[in-house]
């Protein structure tokens, strides 16, 4: 089967969109709320208050200078990258057709990297809020990761023909995976302060405080395949795409406890932090996920066998819904595996003027390589909030992050107590260039 194809930017917009499936940088379950946290590039745990607490560390709602009331709402944002041909590679492209040598060049990285990657994730607030020392956030957060396999890719590019002029040969599409999902969280915070003084009194206005988070989580989606053969031969076509995803059969229903209704599992968690300040000074640890029971109901769930034979003048395919338990051991491991692990941010914050806040976090999460992770596993970065005129505060930040590194920059508009908060972002994991952009469309009392 000779598959020679020429290649316009459509082609290449299909792999963009295979490769990015589903679209901010989200803290566990909820997602960030805060255009300013975006804008410093994630270095936020010091100074976050009022909603954006909720998320990032609520000991800070019953600390100095927190508003006694706040609201954030219509708060949405994400971060999309490709690797090792990114967005940008893609671009250089738009409207033209890609040649051949491109082409090559473009498989030959892939070979080299193993594989073509996106990593998308995403987060909405519709709304949050704090009144005093409570806090309350609402918000949904997807994440995507797509590999294909460099057979895969070269498929897409070439066919199985190799570079238009070789004879057709088979190309092998194991490696080939998806780990979607969509996730709904509500986070309820309190904190109070705390009689501790770290300095004795050596530092002016010392005060400190302890908080909590607990969250309700809701799994509305999920998508895990894994090729485990999946071959386009010189003659045929041969698939083998596993797939485990919610269940829309409703012939696989035994009870009605059993039938999906966009809940597809449940959990629930919590988040406890410290704050401290003193002086020009402050300090934020969140030890987040102390514990979370979230996982997926697998009565909700339905596999896939994604197999398929395509010859000239016979087709045949299986992509009909079975009952979980048919899935492969090894995909329901994967089942299994995504849940939502601990992690540690500690962040701090010196003020030098009053226009002027510097601030420094660091992150890191634990579990597995399949545990439910929204943005890089590591984090250390700094950042800065300059308000060049009372109502215009500047920010911009950088971070050392899991396999590269992060920046963002970003504005406020204030006006009567509310803020428009605008930011972008970008990110360097590998080879792969991410941006991201975040928007609050009204913030009131930050």
């Amino acid at each position: 089967m000779r598959a020679s194809l020429e290649v316009s930017m459509c082609r290449v917009g299909l792999v963009a969109a295979l490769v990015s499936g589903s679209i901010s940088s989200a803290l566990a379950q909820l997602p960030n709320a805060s255009a300013a946290a975006h804008g410093m590039g994630g270095n936020f745990t010091a100074i976050a208050k009022g909603y954006e607490a909720v998320a990032w560390n609520p000991a800070n709602l019953a600390m100095p200078g927190r508003p006694f009331l706040s609201l954030g709402l219509g708060i949405f944002g994400g971060n999309a990258g490709l690797e090792p041909i990114d967005v940008t590679a893609l671009n250089a492209f738009s409207g033209k057709v890609v040649d051949s040598v491109t082409r090559v060049a473009w498989i030959d990285q892939v070979r080299l990297a193993g594989k073509q990657r996106g990593k998308v994730d995403a987060g909405v607030t519709p709304i949050a809020l704090s009144l005093g020392p409570f806090g309350l956030q609402v918000g949904t957060s997807f994440y995507s990761n797509v590999d294909l396999s460099p057979d895969a890719f070269e498929a897409i590019m070439f066919g199985n023909a190799g570079n238009n002029s070789s004879q057709p040969k088979t190309l092998d599409f194991t490696g080939t995976s998806i780990r979607s999902g969509a996730i709904s969280a509500g986070g309820l915070s309190f904190a109070t302060p705390l009689p501790v003084k770290l300095t004795g009194g050596f530092l002016s206005n010392e005060r400190a405080a302890i908080g909590i988070t607990g969250k309700y989580v809701v799994g509305h989606a999920l998508v895990l395949a894994d090729d485990i053969g999946s071959v386009l031969g010189t003659d045929d076509i041969q698939l083998r795409f596993p797939v485990i995803t919610v269940r829309t059969d409703d012939a696989l229903v035994l009870s009605p406890d059993d039938e999906y209704k966009g809940v597809a599992g449940t959990g629930v968690g919590a988040d406890v932090s410290l704050a401290w300040s003193g002086g020009p000074w402050k300090i934020g640890v969140l030890a987040e996920n102390v514990f979370n029971s979230f996982k997926w109901d697998t009565t909700k769930l339905a596999y896939l066998p994604g197999t398929g034979t395509f010859q000239q003048g016979s087709n045949s395919t299986d992509f009909d819904e079975q009952p979980y338990g048919n899935a492969p051991q090894a995909l329901r491991d994967l089942v299994a595996a995504q849940q939502f692990k601990p992690a540690l941010a500690i962040g701090a914050a010196f003020r030098p003027m009053s226009s002027l806040t510097l601030t420094a976090d660091m992150k890191t999460y634990t579990g597995g390589d399949e545990a439910i992770i929204f943005g890089p596993r590591s984090h250390f970065g700094v950042g800065a909030e300059w308000r060049i005129l009372p109502f215009i505060p500047l920010r911009g930040g950088i971070a050392s992050i899991t396999d590269g590194w992060q920046a963002g920059a970003g504005a406020g508009f204030r006006l009567l107590g509310y803020e428009l908060g605008v930011s972008t972002s970008i990110r360097r994991r590998g080879p792969a260039t991410e941006s991201g952009v975040m928007i609050g469309v009204v913030g009131i009392g930050r």
